[in-house]
């Protein structure tokens, strides 16, 4: 698909749709980059990232306090 196409049908940033455009000549479907779109989206609010052991142990101690199993 010619890039042209993608500016005018896509009010979309130029990295996101030159990265389409790109995945598009790779051989995705549309709608296997609108998936990994969606994905990616998610990644950068930061839902797929992580959790740190530090973490974990401060949920699970607020947990506890919250459950009246750990006094302050």
């Amino acid at each position: 698909m010619e890039l042209r196409k993608h500016f005018h049908d896509m009010a979309q940033h130029p990295a996101t749709v030159i990265w389409s455009w790109q995945l598009e000549l790779a051989g995705f479907s549309r709608q296997q980059i609108a998936d990994l779109s969606r994905v990616k989206a998610l990644y950068q609010q930061g839902v797929y990232h992580e959790i740190t052991p530090e973490q974990r142990r401060l949920e699970f101690v607020r947990w506890l306090y919250q459950q009246n199993r750990l006094q302050s």
